[in-house]
């Protein structure tokens, strides 16, 4: 063999790295969109990228008191970049969420005023609706519960002198915003103010944000319009790849709404996976654009099979450890044998909530558009509440641990913070009252294990921890005991999508909680896109699922041939847009593309001809890497 033919091809994609560099000059900056596929290596073409800018502008931006902002998707994320480049104060690393915190916290008097027209404009809509509504019925209850809230909010909006947020704290305070409203706020301020488009443009003229298909998409329209109006002054990088998109909260298709001006750099070359596997993915998102990544020279040739077994299959834990046994001995890989050192991907939430037991708590919340983001990275207010305050009580209270009950308590407790105990009379009887409450939530599994409704109303009752805003209107459906019956006498005045769904969740037993947080936290022997986004495992095996899924969003059925798509599907195809074969291959793009090793992908299917034939046609796999109907399907 030759010289040539053996030559690595590791630093391939380095002229990409220089190129990206040159944008970065503060006397010509230039907006730009890296496409970075699966491992691609793009925290390495950042962090270049920084190093560059720091050794050729670095003494020049901190003189003028500029830094570079860059927004990464996670903290985790942020830690590694800022590791990586020494934590120099040149460079401002965050999540979303801080940085458009960072952009609006000394605005608290603009702040007041979003406020309050928001709020008055909640109000005077629930008003009309109430209005128009039935007295008694679980849609008025909580409605009267909202504007009662909201009116107490705005009544003190002018008391607060300095608002106050945590991108990672429950944001009880009166003076808190919550997560959703910082991001609206900032997108708000930047597209409207033009101040804000100067400080913006004043403290940061080089704004780098990774993940960006994944970036919400307010704060990116905000972004983009600010790039274009202000090219000569702030540049715009972003980096990522639609085809990896996973959150709802992303803007859809976003390469289409850069200006032609920007150039659009890619990386070629996967550091990551098989030579196999790249062959794959590459033939995965053939059919959305024309991007191809290149294995490297010294990538193992890798082994990926698929399994193709009749959704009527009565034992699917049968069926996936026999996947695992038939895995070991075509790879010789002894360690799929073994359920830690082998890596299961759901593409679906749903199936994964109904294997592990929490659909209870899981299924009404994330049939809800704008609450699926919060859900699955542990930010929404109502599951976070169960999760990060009463679930640790409980269990510490069930094992016994006097130290952390207390150590929770005097945490979240209102009645045991530093204020209440310093202006008590007699703070021995605060500390009788919480210990009350701490006996009345532990009271309840007496009699079996209660529901999350059941706890939140002893937690209420008791004044053991203050309750989201966002529960307080359904809690009061609960006090009050509107029964169905009541509620389908009065047909003309349903409750929201939104309540209907909280009541729900408030059904599940407690227990859920402690499994669901388990999920999102990637603690659970399933994982889903979300959790792996960026992350890489020798072993995995991806569950597709329909029959389980029961989800509209996706269709895995239809993406491998085995259904065809439906009318409707066809025309948002034909109209450009967003259809559940799209989203399924995007999440299967992103699973298949964590495997460092070998892959092995089980598709539960009523058709199993149709499928084999559909992929073995698209050129996806080979008749020798397909089995059908394996042991325990039947």
């Amino acid at each position: 063999m030759s010289d040539v033919a053996t030559e690595s091809n590791a630093n391939l994609d380095d002229p990409v790295d220089d190129e990206i560099a040159g944008f970065l000059n503060p006397a010509k900056p230039q907006s730009f969109f890296l496409y970075a596929g699966a491992g691609s290596g793009k925290t390495r073409s950042l962090v270049k990228a920084l190093n560059a800018i720091r050794r050729a502008y670095g003494r020049q931006l901190a003189y003028q008191g500029k830094r570079v902002g860059v927004i990464t998707y996670t903290n985790a994320a942020c830690d590694e970049i800022q590791s990586r480049i020494d934590f120099h104060p040149l460079f401002y690393v965050s999540t979303i969420h801080s940085f458009a915190w960072e952009l609006i916290k000394g605005f608290s008097g603009d702040i007041r005023e979003w406020l309050r027209t928001d709020l008055r404009a909640d109000i005077e809509r629930l008003t009309a609706e109430e209005a128009k509504g039935r007295p008694g019925t679980k849609a008025s209850i909580t409605r009267q519960a909202q504007i009662e809230s909201k009116t107490r909010r705005l009544g003190r909006l002018d008391t607060i002198r300095k608002f106050a947020y945590s991108p990672t704290g429950e944001n009880r305070e009166p003076n808190s915003l919550n997560h959703s409203e910082v991001i609206a706020i900032s997108a708000d301020f930047i597209t409207s103010k033009p101040l804000m488009k100067r400080i913006l443009i004043g403290r940061f003229p080089f704004l780098l944000i990774d993940e960006s298909q994944d970036t919400n998409r307010r704060l990116m329209d905000a972004f983009l319009e600010t790039a274009k109006k202000h090219d000569s002054e702030f540049a715009l990088g972003l980096i990522g790849d639609v085809m990896q998109r996973i959150y709802a909260d992303g803007k859809e298709r976003i390469e289409q709404s850069l200006p032609a001006s920007w150039p659009t750099p890619s990386k070629k070359l996967n550091h990551r996976c098989p030579k196999r596997l790249v062959t794959l993915i590459n033939k995965i998102r053939s059919d959305v654009d024309t991007h191809v990544q290149v294995p490297r020279t010294d990538a193992i040739e890798g082994c990926i099979r698929l399994f193709i077994c009749r959704s009527d299959a009565n034992d699917r834990r049968a069926v996936e450890d026999s996947v695992r046994r038939q895995m070991a001995e075509k790879t010789g890989d002894e360690s799929w044998r073994e359920h830690d050192s082998c890596k299961i991907l759901t593409l679906e939430h749903h199936m994964a909530a109904v294997r592990l037991g929490f659909s209870g708590v899981f299924d009404p919340l994330y049939g809800i558009d704008e609450w699926r983001t919060g859900l699955l990275d542990g930010s929404f207010p109502p599951t976070r509440f169960f999760a990060q305050n009463l679930l640790p009580l409980v269990q510490a209270q069930q094992n016994g641990d006097r130290f952390a009950v207390a150590r929770i308590v005097r945490s979240n407790c209102p009645f045991l913070s530093a204020q209440a105990l310093k202006e008590a009379g007699d703070p021995g009887n605060l500390l009788r009252l919480a210990q009350a409450g701490v006996d009345a939530l532990a009271a309840l599994w007496r009699g079996g294990e209660p529901t999350c409704g059941q706890a939140l109303k002893s937690v209420a009752e008791s004044g053991l921890f203050e309750i989201p805003d966002r529960l307080s209107p359904v809690l009061r459906v609960l006090q009050k005991g509107v029964s169905d019956g009541a509620e389908q006498l009065e047909p003309d005045d349903p409750v929201t999508p939104e309540t209907s769904a909280l009541l729900t969740f408030l059904e599940a037993p407690f227990g859920q909680i402690d499994l669901y947080q388990q999920y999102v936290s990637g603690l659970a022997p399933f994982d889903t896109h979300q959790g792996v986004k960026g992350r890489e495992f020798d072993r995995v095996m991806v569950i597709m699922d329909d029959a389980q899924a029961r989800g509209f969003m996706f269709g895995y059925e239809k993406l491998l041939g085995a259904k065809a798509a439906t009318q409707n599907e066809m025309k948002n195809a034909a109209d450009g847009r967003e259809t559940g074969i799209d989203r399924t291959r995007r999440l299967l793009y992103v699973t298949c593309s964590r495997a460092e090793r070998s892959l092995a992908l089980v598709a539960y299917t009523e058709n199993p001809t149709a499928v084999k034939s559909h992929v073995l046609h698209n050129g996806w796999f080979t008749e020798e890497e397909i089995d059908v109907e394996i042991e325990g399907a039947k």
